[in-house]
């Protein structure tokens, strides 16, 4: 009885490392999401020749900054940063 509790008590420590471990990844992942996807419509922006283009690809550019300062915020001292 007790070597199947010590068993078990081991299996959930492990599996309480790993899944910190994958939510904190999952954190840098995130913020490397929208910090890609601000690049990709600061581009947009440089790239766009009508007006109406340019307003929009500025407020996509904001937008996904302020998911990526928000997310920062947020994981602050919790991420593991990804390259």
């Amino acid at each position: 009885y007790r070597v199947n509790l010590l068993k078990a008590k081991a299996r959930w420590q492990r599996w309480e490392e790993e899944e910190l471990s994958l939510v904190q990844h999952e954190m840098g992942w995130t913020v490397g999401w929208f910090k890609y996807k601000k690049v990709e419509w600061e581009q947009r922006y440089q790239q766009a020749t009508k007006h109406g283009h340019q307003t929009y690809a500025q407020w996509q550019v904001i937008l996904w900054e302020k998911f990526l300062q928000d997310a920062k915020n947020a994981f602050k001292d919790k991420i593991v940063v990804v390259t």
